[in-house]
């Protein structure tokens, strides 16, 4: 059989067998998968998804292992400059504040970011309650010491 009516039928069976006399021509082998990396843990340390945590837990992260998300790392918070945590694209405007991150400091911060600094990228509304910031601030220097 010539090779004008083995394509001819080929073609006549709707592709079906040209894909087969394609794939018994070819002497090529496909490469094999480059080598894989060792399986990565992405879960965030367990601090994170404590209930004390949950308004920060959608942009932070905290405890030993912590990694950047959409706000930066809070482990070791408290006594760091504002603006200064390597690695994280924080504005001019929380680079600029001048703050240091204490515990009276964070209140009025989780109070009104906005109000405290003008400009931060920081999308928080703020929390009313004084009683569940201060929950909240306690939790952040405890949880953030990354024991």
């Amino acid at each position: 059989m010539n090779r004008v009516i083995w394509f001819g039928l080929a073609a006549g069976l709707a592709g079906i067998a040209a894909g087969v006399v394609i794939a018994f021509q070819s002497q090529q082998r496909a490469a094999a998968p480059p080598d894989m990396p060792a399986a990565v843990n992405i879960r965030p340390p367990d601090a994170t998804f404590d209930p004390v945590f949950g308004p920060c837990a959608h942009c932070h992260q905290i405890g030993k292992g912590a990694r950047m998300a959409t706000g930066p790392v809070l482990e070791g918070l408290i006594g760091r400059k504002a603006g200064t945590l390597a690695g994280y694209p924080f504005s001019d405007a929380m680079r600029n504040s001048g703050l240091a991150w204490d515990e009276a400091t964070l209140d009025r911060f989780i109070a009104s970011p906005q109000s405290v600094v003008p400009g931060t990228r920081m999308v928080y509304a703020g929390m009313d309650d004084p009683k569940q910031r201060k929950t909240v601030i306690d939790f952040i220097a405890k949880a953030g010491e990354g024991d």
